[in-house]
């Protein structure tokens, strides 16, 4: 959730694939969780950075000071490190790395930084990640994830709301991972006070897209607890999917 919880922070998924550690965004208690999951920073291999949103990027900093500024006695990491992120990602890192002071470390590993765009294929060992453009924000882009390994398909939203690319990240998904930040119950109230409300997605809007692209399991995340105890979030979602539907929580595992 985007709202400071104990129980549950902001964006970060770790993929596994044949001893590669991947991680999709990079938000509050990332590091945290991967830790729990026993995974160190020093074994993160790619990082796919879907918005320059604090709740999906915060802990970007936190990863690049302890990996930039090893003390010679330490040196965990030496493997390579690659973050992925939409266009205009490169100047985000570099304002990361200056306003930290950051820049002037060079460690003796690379970390690559990539921008990837509409349509966007990166290839990987046993895997292969298509990006696409989403509806989210309209001073930045924003993307969605589409990955594929061993027959199986793995999308992530992001945020975004409905709209063409997210259809093309999930279409035919085994398991999807869609926010939904925007509770039906509040839709309209939230509108009134904040406008479009279009750039997330309800429960609704989520189960309703995994059904129309033949998603097989779907997991919402990205909700508030308030909106957890308060609303019946799964039982709304089932009404318009009839396949496997799950809550995110920290720390959930699947196996695809």
């Amino acid at each position: 959730t985007y709202i400071p919880e104990l129980e549950r922070h902001n964006a970060g998924y770790l993929v596994k694939i044949n001893n590669q550690n991947l991680v999709f965004d990079f938000g509050r208690g990332v590091l945290d969780g991967l830790l729990r999951e026993g995974v160190h920073y020093y074994d993160i291999d790619y990082i796919f950075i879907t918005h320059m949103h604090a709740d999906h990027c915060s802990e970007l900093s936190s990863l690049l000071h302890i990996a930039l500024v090893e003390l010679p006695v330490y040196k965990f990491r030496k493997k390579d490190l690659v973050i992925y992120g939409p266009k205009g990602f490169k100047d985000s890192f570099k304002h990361i790395l200056d306003a930290f002071d950051l820049a002037k470390h060079k460690p003796e590993y690379k970390i690559e930084v990539k921008e990837l765009k509409d349509g966007s294929i990166v290839k990987g060992k046993d895997w292969i990640m298509k990006s696409f453009v989403v509806k989210h924000s309209e001073n930045r882009m924003c993307l969605a994830y589409r990955l594929e390994s061993n027959n199986k398909v793995l999308a992530y939203s992001g945020d975004s709301g409905d709209c063409p690319g997210l259809k093309k990240t999930i279409e035919n998904a085994d398991l999807a991972i869609l926010e939904a930040t925007v509770s039906k119950a509040l839709e309209k109230e939230l509108e009134e006070k904040l406008g479009d409300t279009k750039i997330h997605l309800t429960e609704e809007r989520a189960a309703k897209l995994a059904t129309e692209t033949k998603v097989k399991t779907l997991v919402l995340t990205h909700i508030p607890s308030f909106c957890l105890k308060k609303f019946n979030i799964k039982e709304n979602a089932k009404k318009f999917f009839k396949g496997k539907l799950v809550i995110a929580k920290d720390m959930m595992k699947f196996k695809i």
